[in-house]
């Protein structure tokens, strides 16, 4: 993390104004670095174990529905106590919840490489890693929004979202390389050795902090948010693969909607609502919610078939696609601590619109790879990507923040991670779906002339159809460039849907922004604490 500027944009008259400690003050560029370090244990888990899958299988005998749910497991149960989670630590304390959301962390972790002896073990581990998660996650943003007073806050929120806007990429990264010298353990023991390092960090600098109101914590709303949420994610997840023919997808897909419509209901009467649904009503508020979902699910559908490219099609072993996902992330990083400074001069609107055109941009470079592209290819068209992230997320993010009193900051913090969330399993269950869906009809004239014992397997999956090649000589590789023709061609087509939602969000942008705002700071309270009236009342 860079060394903040010598002259700080605020006082310590500024801070002890906002209610900010004078010990907290002096400590916050440390305190930001210690929560960056926590958010990155949960983030880590998000996509570590996608590599190590063929070794766990072996080594659990797992079925295909269990390797399905060892990494699924993690994200359903996460993304569902998001609210939940915040709510408890806005009340009972943000750091203490942070902590002893990774302990459980650090012990499930560690549970997987040295216990677990079968498949459900193994799950059972991956879902309390999602809980350890999700006292973590929307902790670390909600303290960063308390521990910084209000000029210097867009600065500290844009590194926060740099941080998890690649840190789900980078525990792909650092587990690649551990898989490269050692075994599937390593995939495990990453989290839980980043855990150890940030618990005695986050005890010693982190300062509490809770609601000064003591709002109560709405546990109806909570538990009705969090069946919504786990009924939502899991339809999202099952529909593309099973269809609406599957029970217990069907039973999801409708206890989802329920819950949710009963929980709007229920925080449209109740005092202190978890989530106050008069927020939807402010711009920013609304439209940081519109960007984040749909800017989340053109980047997951991206990244869902990079790794299937760089492997099945230019042919990269795991440490080389692991570690060539690295410089792409470079623009997020460095751009994203500088975009507050770009506002100020330009404004939040012409910021966040061409930032969405350059993502919009990136994909369509993407539809131009030929069947075999080069890394520059990939690069020049992932950086695009990534640079309109970081031109993105920042205003957004702040944006949002600054639409929830700060005594509240839990609410924004939870919408702000449960937005990524559903973007990004939106993204790759319906982009993901659409290129297995379009690869099948691309690939099917060339494996209706191969025996019926391969036909399907070249038909399910391009990493069907290379181990298919390689088998069958000459022929085989024509069939490997078929295959590799038909995924390119189906990818480039989720591409250009990418494009389009960019593009569109990038409109929406535009016409509903406000004009000449360039300020990410948060509003005054009395604005903020105004917006919870109604739903109070």
């Amino acid at each position: 993390m860079s060394k903040p500027p010598a002259a700080p944009a605020s006082s310590l008259a500024d801070a002890l104004a906002e209610g900010i400690a004078e010990s907290t003050y002096r400590r916050r560029w440390a305190i930001l670095a210690t929560l960056c370090f926590a958010l990155m244990t949960a983030m880590i888990a998000n996509m570590s174990l996608n590599l190590a899958l063929p070794e766990l299988a072996v080594e659990f005998q797992l079925t295909q529905l269990q390797m399905t749910w060892v990494v699924e497991a993690f994200a359903l149960v996460f993304a569902s106590l998001l609210f939940v989670a915040a709510a408890i630590a806005d009340r009972y304390g943000r750091k203490r919840v942070m902590m002893a959301g990774l302990a459980i962390f650090v012990v499930a972790s560690a549970y997987a490489p040295f216990f677990a002896q079968t498949g459900g073990e193994l799950i059972a581990s991956r879902a309390l890693m999602g809980i350890g998660g999700a006292l973590v996650m929307p902790t670390t943003l909600s303290l960063v929004n308390v521990v910084f007073p209000s000029k210097e806050r867009p600065k500290a929120i844009a590194i926060w979202s740099a941080v998890a806007g690649v840190g789900m990429m980078f525990g792909s990264v650092l587990t690649g390389v551990l898989l490269h010298f050692f075994d599937w353990h390593a995939a495990f023991l990453l989290g839980a050795v980043f855990g150890l390092i940030a618990l005695p960090l986050t005890g010693r600098i982190v300062p509490e902090s809770v609601d000064e109101k003591r709002t109560p914590v709405d546990w109806l709303g909570g538990a009705l948010i969090t069946v919504a949420l786990a009924g939502i994610v899991y339809t999202i997840m099952e529909a593309p693969s099973h269809g609406f023919e599957d029970a217990l997808t069907v039973v999801a897909a409708v206890a989802g909607a329920a819950s949710l419509l009963l929980f709007i209901a229920w925080e449209l009467r109740v005092a202190h609502p978890m989530i106050d649904l008069g927020l939807f009503r402010r711009s920013r508020f609304s439209l940081s919610v519109i960007s984040v979902t749909l800017t989340f699910f053109a980047m997951m559908g991206a990244f869902f078939g990079m790794t299937q490219i760089f492997q099945l099609v230019m042919g990269y072993d795991e440490i080389t696609t692991s570690v060539a996902f690295i410089p792409s992330m470079l623009p997020m990083m460095v751009v994203g601590p500088l975009v507050p400074k770009l506002v100020e001069k330009v404004g939040t609107r012409w910021t966040v619109v061409p930032g969405l055109v350059v993502i919009a941009g990136g994909f369509l470079l993407m539809t131009t790879w030929p069947t075999v592209p080069s890394y520059w290819d990939f690069l020049l068209a992932m950086s695009t990507v990534t640079l309109g992230m970081a031109l993105v997320m920042t205003p957004a993010t702040n944006m949002l923040m600054s639409s929830v009193p700060r005594n509240r900051s839990g609410m924004g913090s939870a919408m702000n991670d449960t937005t990524r969330e559903l973007g990004a399993s939106l993204g790759i269950a319906v982009l993901g779906s659409m290129i297995a869906n379009a690869y099948t009809s691309n690939i099917a004239p060339v494996a209706e002339q191969l025996p019926a014992e391969v036909s399907g397997i070249v038909e399910d999956s391009l990493a069907g159809a290379m181990a298919v090649s390689a088998e069958m000589g000459d022929a085989g590789a024509q069939i490997a460039h078929a295959a590799q023709a038909a995924f390119m061609e189906a990818n480039q087509h989720s591409m250009l849907i990418s494009a389009i939602i960019a593009g569109i969000t990038a409109l929406i942008m535009l016409i509903a922004l406000p004009r000449g705002e360039k300020s990410l700071s948060a509003e005054p309270q009395e604005d903020a604490d105004a917006a919870l009236e109604p739903a109070s009342a």
